[in-house]
Formats: C-alpha cells, sequence, structure tokens
C-alpha cells in the first residue's frame, strides 16, 4: 500500500525536482526537512499544508491523497466509469473523535484521506469544498440521528447558532462534543441530546452570553453510518 509519503515523494520525483525546491514552491522555510519528514512520514500534514502541497505538485486534493490508480469504479453501460476531480471532491477526514456522550478530548488530529462527494451535490447543498472536513462520531447520545461510529460532515463556516441544528462544539475543558443546539421561547439555549434518556443524556441550559463563550467548530450537514 502506498503511503501519503511515499506519494509525495513519487509525485515529486515525477516532477523531477528536490525536496528543497518542493519546499520552496509551497513557501515553507526549511523546506527540505519538512518535505523530507513528510515523504518519510514522520509527520501527517495538516489540510493547509496538503492543499500547498497538491498546488506545488500540480495535481488535485485527490490526487494526492488517494492511492493511485484509483479502485473506485462505476459502471455505467458497457464501460468502467472512474470518478474524476472535475466531478467529485474529496473532504480530508480527521482522526478527530466527535463525542456524542460525555465529550472526547483530541489533543492530536491528523488528516487520514477523506469521502468523496459529488460536487453538484455540494453545489446544491450550499457548501465549498475548502470549508468541509468529516470526523467520525464516538457514543450514543445522539441515537436514533447520529449513531456511535457514524462519520458526519462538518461545514466550518456554519458557526452562528441556529435553533434545533446539530454542531461540533468544543468545550472550554477542550471535550469535542457533537450536540443539537435548541433555542428557548424564556431566553436562552439548551445543549440537547436526541438519545430520549434524559437520566443518561441530560439537557445542558446555557445562558445567551455563554453560548457566545462557546466554541462552535462547525454545523453537521451530513452523516453517514453502518445500517
Amino acid at each position: 500500500m502506498e503511503t501519503l509519503g511515499s506519494r509525495i515523494a513519487r509525485l515529486r520525483n515525477a516532477q523531477k525536482i528536490s525536496q528543497t525546491e518542493l519546499g520552496n514552491r509551497c513557501g515553507w522555510e526549511k523546506g527540505q526537512a519538512r518535505i523530507g519528514n513528510y515523504e518519510k512520514d514522520k509527520r501527517e500534514p495538516a489540510l493547509p499544508d496538503l492543499r500547498a502541497l497538491a498546488k506545488a505538485l500540480g495535481v488535485t486534493l485527490i490526487d494526492l491523497l488517494e492511492e493511485a490508480p484509483s479502485a473506485v469504479t462505476e459502471h455505467r453501460g458497457d464501460y468502467n466509469y472512474s470518478p474524476s476531480a472535475t466531478d467529485y471532491a474529496l473532504v480530508p477526514q480527521y482522526t478527530a473523535c466527535g463525542a456524542a456522550g460525555h465529550g472526547q478530548l483530541n489533543d492530536h488530529v491528523e488528516v487520514k484521506g477523506g469521502l468523496v462527494f459529488k460536487r453538484d451535490w455540494l453545489t446544491r447543498m450550499g457548501l465549498r469544498e475548502r470549508h468541509l472536513h468529516v470526523i467520525y462520531v464516538q457514543g450514543h447520545s445522539m441515537e436514533p440521528t447520529i449513531c456511535d461510529g457514524d462519520v458526519v460532515l462538518l461545514d466550518e463556516t456554519q458557526t452562528t447558532p441556529r435553533d434545533r441544528r446539530i454542531y461540533a462544539i468544543r468545550k472550554p475543558d477542550g471535550e469535542l462534543i457533537i450536540k443539537r443546539l435548541i433555542q428557548s421561547i424564556a431566553g436562552g439555549w439548551m445543549i440537547r441530546s436526541d438519545n430520549e434518556d434524559k437520566r443518561e443524556y441530560p439537557d445542558q441550559p446555557i445562558s445567551d452570553t455563554d453560548i457566545e463563550q462557546i466554541k462552535i467548530l462547525g454545523r453537521v450537514v451530513w452523516h453517514g453510518g453502518a445500517l
């Protein structure tokens, strides 16, 4: 299996450029050491670094993150069709987990491949590829809407709380939770779990002032999981 590091090296060698030159194209100081660590899989590039690498190598983000050749094909008529970067967007998937339960600490986050979404669907939904990422969900507090082990698609531009929407929220102690926000008629908000067991997953009232202090990382705009 080709790793991300070996793929970066392969694409760089195909262009016959050095690690130093690739680092310079990305605009990085000490670029040679950085590229060297990436190619040896000693470090995992963050999303902005992946975009810079893809641009510097003259490839799409899909080409950079996917193994080549792609094993994903769709049968159309009498021939096999391979999804292209023109029709599909590869949204990076982070190793971070959002807890549908009592909170999940993520001290270290890496990018591990991603999920592919049709570009026309993203357009219909009003979503922009560069503002999206995918994470796993752990816990049972959002069942039956979102289950343990599901993946969710986050739009990081949607950080203003809206009534009855589901968000990824980072609590002051650093825990990452996936919850629904409910606006109270009497004022303030509720951080609510969809699970009906309120003894285990009680509502958490929060004032209008306090909700401005919590860190909303993005709104959950799609989820998928096993049946």
